[in-house]
């Protein structure tokens, strides 16, 4: 197992106080590009952008040429929205390439950005709970008071409509708070446990 042979290193090499070298031998198995959890998770942002790219392209594409560009305000949203991850992408993927700075000390390099990256990934599960309904209902009143008059009447005579949109809202909250926890504990959480299990055995090893 890599851990294994992480804390053998770790532990032969510290006995013979070479730290330098210990630090590259560590950094060699934790830069292994197929089994490292650093680069697992910068695999899974990666994918992460490319997949939002190119749904929200196509989002925004047909927002903007459905009814002549009648819904622009929900194609706006989204841009801003992609953007956003954009910029999200760029600073927590520079990130995880600190993470796995060879020059470093190990160690102390990997807990001051653990910390770091915890706090990246709370804002991103916080974020996608929350904007999930606030989107839905969003756009919903978007397509509502911007729709025929004859299409729209029909929402405001009829509370059946209302009760509907209502409860797939509330579905949709709730089924974003699980969905967002499991995909973020399944493309970070592992590799991030992964990581602090690390760390505890490298102190152990001290």
């Amino acid at each position: 197992m890599e851990l294994d042979n992480l804390k053998d290193i770790w532990h032969d090499l510290s006995q013979k106080d070479t730290h330098q070298n210990s630090d590259e031998e560590i950094v060699k198995i934790l830069q292994k590009r197929s089994q490292s959890p650093i680069a697992k998770m910068k695999r899974n942002l990666l994918l992460e952008l490319i997949t939002v790219l190119i749904l929200y392209s196509l989002s925004i594409g047909y927002f903007l040429a459905t009814a002549m560009g009648r819904y622009w305000e929900i194609a706006l949203l989204l841009l801003v929205v992609g953007l956003g991850f954009i910029i999200y992408y760029h600073h927590k993927n520079r990130l995880l390439g600190e993470m796995q700075c060879v020059t470093c000390e190990v160690k102390s390099n990997l807990e001051k950005q653990l910390i770091m990256l915890e706090k990246y990934i709370r804002f991103y599960f916080v974020f996608g709970v929350v904007f999930t309904p606030i989107a839905f209902f969003a756009a919903g009143f978007i397509v509502l008071f911007k729709s025929p008059m004859q299409d729209a009447a029909g929402w405001f005579t009829g509370s059946k409509e209302y009760i509907v949109f209502i409860v797939i809202g509330l579905l949709v909250t709730i089924g974003s708070y699980f969905l967002n926890k499991w995909y973020i504990k399944k493309l970070y959480g592992q590799h991030i446990k992964k990581l602090k299990e690390l760390l505890f055995q490298m102190e152990e090893r001290e």
